[in-house]
């Protein structure tokens, strides 16, 4: 069955290219080595709340070691970078993958090979966040959940699970009822949140990390495509 390339209204409300790394660099240098990269393209960073933790604490923290220390938001990106990640994400209105996300992720990435810091990857990730005014276990997905061979009828249900191809790892969490807040907008709906992410166990180079990512964002769709009910795709003017 051919997937679409695009429905409309996107309803994407995040997206994020995640990278996880090592390195030999002193955590301090680090963090002045990528502004020195990135400052065309985001000239201004805010400290985040995390950046006033001691360093030696966030480092042995495994839910801190990976946290974003520094944000800069710029032309509707937005960069967050620690010693140990940056991730490039697209919150908002979602400018596309072909045309303008992954063309930037590229620019950023030869930029991330230039600081030269990374001495391996550990992790790398693309996450979408998707939107719905439904509530989409109502027959708006190919997933149904039950209890005592009835519907499940409950205030809020929350489903995770993970996929696996090949190399690539596709963990899914699926919400209905869930608030989404942006700027003084309140939506209340569902959401369908996918993270495809990549653990190598040897160094990868720059050159095939491109690529990668390509492979990984072709499996995020499918998943995510697989998931939604035909009949309910039909009502998302889909485009192929």
């Amino acid at each position: 069955m051919p997937r679409p390339t695009k429905i409309t209204p996107d309803p994407i409300i995040d997206a994020v290219v995640e990278f996880r790394f090592e390195s030999e660099i002193p955590p301090d240098a680090i963090l002045g080595m990528l502004f020195s990269v990135v400052r065309n393209d985001f000239p201004n960073f805010n400290k985040l709340p995390i950046a006033d933790i001691p360093g030696v604490l966030r480092q042995k923290d495994p839910q801190l070691k990976f946290a974003p220390c520094y944000q800069s938001i710029s032309n509707g990106y937005r960069l967050n970078v620690g010693p140990n990640v940056i991730s490039l994400g697209n919150p908002g209105n979602y400018v596309g993958w072909k045309d303008n996300f992954y063309p930037f992720l590229q620019s950023i990435i030869k930029q991330l090979e230039k600081s030269g810091i990374v001495k391996r990857f550990t992790r790398i990730g693309i996450r979408y966040i998707d939107f719905f005014e439904a509530d989409i276990f109502e027959k708006k997905i190919t997933l149904s959940i039950s209890l005592n061979d009835a519907p499940l009828n409950a205030k809020q249900i929350t489903v995770s699970t993970i996929f696996e191809q090949e190399e690539l790892v596709t963990r899914v969490n699926i919400q209905n009822n869930s608030t989404v807040i942006s700027g003084d907008n309140r939506r209340v709906g569902s959401i369908i949140d996918t993270d495809t992410f990549f653990e190598p166990k040897q160094d990868i180079s720059f050159s095939d990390l491109i690529s990668l990512l390509d492979k990984q964002h072709e499996v995020s769709l499918s998943v995510f495509f697989n998931l939604l009910h035909p009949e309910f795709l039909k009502t998302l003017n889909p485009e192929y």
